[in-house]
């Protein structure tokens, strides 16, 4: 993988992507242009639109006889145009009702037929003093505005008809008149305004994020195609890995920069024109920048997909044809968050796009739960992961780059294995598959087994078991991946030593996030708090064993082997070391464990690469995790408040500082090579060879 070919590559698509002022005005114009006059027209047309309604006659058709009481009630009412009064209802009611409503003659169809008492009570004789009772049936259309509301004025009407006339037989039995109202109602109305904006904009939002980047994607693939460009660039030495990340970054460059206009646009619109709240909107800079964050995501899975369809057009006016049903697809999820029944559950939040949208909903309503934010967040990071090695594998297809025939089983097909074929994009695709499996098992088996036999699960069963079995399937030595040897003595030491200093680097980030007063800080603490109080019941082996042993030995084999040496593949430790730390504080789901995690993760990662042993991220780990046990199971407060001071704090990084002394004269892994990719196509332009094609490529 060079990363120069990747950026003179995205230079070049995002210059041609720039020239086109069209696309310029879709991503920047259009958002700062529409939701200004989105939120001044709906809302003048609604309100215009509601008086209308409500002031308009009400056209009445009465079938049958009313009592006295009805007849005159009826002739009360304001604003009744009567569209027909006749003895008997036809023969076919029901359809002549609603031939009535189609055609706009009637709003609300009233059908009076008698019924008597002893019917009515079931009995075999009627009550001294009663009157015929009367049956009512009333036909509206509730899907539209006029007739609901007729329905609603007919129905007051009749409420209080019937209270009437139950009074009167209240009195006439000798009885109080006020027997028959034993519940004195009175309505108080909390009308929610503004929320059809809630389950509005989400929608608006989703497909505005596709449209910024649908026409860019058609031009850096099927346009390049049309143009005749691509063949040439697939001619000269680069590999497809590289192609598909120049191209990706442009595409996802425009999908982001679109979230971030049509972010823009509502902000400023929602605090020029309302001052930032519509009824129960509320908007401000924090809530918008946590949509962007929840977009960030989504963004790159749309990319990804919009790369990954328009590779396989072969002219500008196919792209467009075969991207229309990716807009569709995200068009019909992101209806989801315009139903008021979808709640964001922990199920629902694992969903991609109709997660975000959903989540997106709850943002401008302020509802939102920290954790459910953290999972959406993760769970679509890593569909992304997945949609972008998918982009990348449909770039290694010959037949869908120059348009063969059956490309999709080419795209589908068993690709030829030699040797070590343990790369990068193995590591990803292995990390977006652990994560997403750990969240849908956390979530399917929280209620199913306790908490120590759900943590060993997902440690052996999602992270363990799947990384031996990913490595042996890539034919990636075992010993060499997962680091299975002892450190040196120096090495030996730097871990000892790294212990307290992990300890001091811990406490002192807890102490800066508390003074920050970090959102989310105090969730997590009791979500913390709780998983503690829970394993304190436990044998204190057992919980050394699920909370402290396993993770050490489970997580660090999947991200301090997995992640590190496939990422190192990459040719740069930075990437390898920072790659797997962030990786291995995704895997921990909220904010501020992720925070945690990554810091830590990048001391863990430094550790296996300088002692070239997976045991010395073992060992770190271990402490972490056992130290926390000890401390909830020994009930030594007194001691843990005083190292959790920042003289105490400072003073434990010191050993860290030494530890990371000695490591620096380790002798680390060797210069990691960059696994060779297939060429799609290569020649070498000094000597114009032929083309040939990659053998492992098969």
């Amino acid at each position: 993988m060079r990363w120069s070919i990747a950026r003179t590559l995205f230079r070049k698509d995002l210059l041609e992507a720039l020239r086109d002022r069209r696309t310029l005005a879709l991503l920047v114009a259009v958002p700062l242009l529409l939701y200004p006059l989105l939120l001044v027209v709906t809302a003048l047309t609604s309100g215009a639109l509601a008086r209308s309604t409500e002031e308009k006659p009400l056209k009445l058709v009465v079938w049958g006889s009313p009592t006295p009481m009805l007849q005159e009630a009826l002739k009360g009412m304001e604003r009744v145009e009567w569209a027909g009064v006749h003895e008997k209802a036809p023969g076919d009611a029901p359809r002549e009702a609603k031939r009535l409503l189609d055609e706009r003659k009637a709003h609300v169809v009233l059908a009076l037929t008698p019924d008597s008492v002893e019917r009515a009570l079931g009995t075999g004789s009627a009550l001294e003093g009663t009157a015929e009772n009367l049956g009512v049936r009333v036909y509206f259309d509730s899907g539209r505005p006029e007739s609901r509301a007729a329905r609603k004025r007919l129905g007051e009407v009749l409420d209080q008809v019937h209270l009437d006339t139950v009074r009167v037989r209240f009195e006439e039995a000798g009885m109080s008149g006020a027997l028959a109202a034993p519940l004195q109602v009175e309505d108080s109305d909390f009308r929610s305004l503004g929320l059809w904006l809630a389950y509005m904009l989400p929608y608006v939002l989703l497909c505005a994020l596709v449209m910024s980047g649908f026409y860019p994607a058609i031009d850096v693939t099927a346009g390049e195609k049309e143009r005749g460009t691509l063949q040439t660039l697939l001619c000269a030495p680069v590999k497809p890995l590289e192609v598909v990340l120049g191209k990706y970054g442009v595409v996802s460059l425009f999908t982001l920069g679109g979230a971030l206009m049509n972010l823009l646009g509502m902000g400023l619109a929602f605090m020029a024109i309302a001052g930032g709240t519509v009824g129960r909107v509320h908007m401000s800079a924090g809530m918008l920048a946590a949509a962007f964050g929840a977009l960030v995501p989504l963004a790159m899975l749309v990319s990804a997909l919009l790369i990954a369809v328009g590779v396989t057009a072969r002219s500008f006016k196919e792209g467009q044809n075969h991207l229309m049903p990716v807009l569709l697809g995200v068009m019909v999820l992101a209806h989801g968050a315009m139903i008021p029944s979808v709640e964001l559950t922990p199920k629902l939040a694992l969903v991609p796009i109709v997660n975000v949208a959903v989540l997106l909903r709850e943002l401008l309503t302020g509802r939102v739960d920290v954790g459910l934010y953290s999972v959406v967040f993760v769970s679509t990071l890593a569909w992304a992961v997945a949609g972008v090695l998918f982009a990348a594998r449909v770039f290694e297809s010959e037949q869908v780059l120059l348009s063969g025939e059956r490309p999709w089983r080419d795209v589908f097909g068993r690709k030829v294995r030699r040797g070590d074929d343990f790369s990068p994009g193995s590591a990803l695709l292995y990390f977006a598959i652990i994560l997403v499996g750990s969240l849908f098992a956390g979530i399917l088996l929280r209620e199913r087994l306790p908490l120590w036999g759900l943590l060993a699960v997902i440690q052996v069963g999602v992270f363990l078991v799947p990384a031996v079995w990913w490595v042996r399937h890539r034919g990636a030595d075992v010993r060499e991946v997962f680091s299975l040897r002892p450190p040196s003595r120096r090495g030996a030491l730097a871990v000892l030593l790294l212990v307290p200093g992990v300890l001091g680097m811990q406490s002192l980030l807890s102490k800066a996030l508390k003074a920050a007063s970090t959102p989310g800080l105090e969730e997590f603490l009791r979500v913390l708090e709780l998983l503690m109080k829970e394993s304190a019941s436990w044998p204190l082996p057992l919980a050394l064993a699920a909370l402290a042993l396993t993770p050490a030995l489970c997580e660090e084999a999947a991200c301090r082997g997995v992640m590190l040496v496939g990422l190192s593949r990459t040719g740069s430790r930075v990437v390898a070391v920072a790659g797997s730390a962030l990786a291995f504080g995704l895997l921990h789901i909220h904010p501020i464990h992720v925070l945690h995690a990554t810091i830590l993760g990048l001391v863990l990662g430094y550790a296996t690469l300088r002692t070239r042993s997976l045991l010395a991220g073992v060992v770190l780990h271990f402490a972490n995790n056992a130290l926390s046990v000890v401390n909830i199971r020994t009930g030594t407060a007194e001691v843990w408040a005083w190292m959790d001071t920042w003289p105490v704090a400072l003073a434990l990084c010191v050993p860290g500082w030494v530890a990371l002394w000695l490591l620096r004269g380790e002798e680390p892994v060797p210069d990691p090579a960059p696994v060779e990719l297939p060429l799609v196509l290569t020649r070498s332009t000094s000597t114009g060879a032929r083309t040939e094609r990659s053998e492992r490529h098969g």
